[in-house]
């Protein structure tokens, strides 16, 4: 079975070659967002990728929320998680 910090560090390499290809700004600051997170919440002694996604994406949304991100942005940053999700 999968634990928290192998499915965190797939999900990140994922993030770092969208990064890399990324256009504009927006882009890689939404990577970033994500990147920085997912390394605060590796850490877990948890293993699963279904329950590690959904306790990231539960944690994510309260943090764009405490974060004060713009509704704009937040969409975007969720719509790049399911993007990196679905690539796993």
């Amino acid at each position: 079975m999968t634990t928290y910090a192998e499915r965190a560090d797939a999900l990140c390499e994922t993030l770092r070659e969208l990064e890399h290809q990324a256009n504009d700004g927006d882009q890689l600051f939404f990577c970033a967002y994500l990147l920085g997170l997912l390394g605060l919440h590796s850490a877990a002694e948890e293993e699963g990728e279904v329950p590690f996604d959904q306790y990231f994406e539960a944690t994510l949304k309260e943090t764009l929320v405490a974060e004060n991100v713009s509704d704009q942005d937040q969409h975007a940053i969720l719509d790049l998680w399911k993007q990196v999700q679905a690539n796993h």
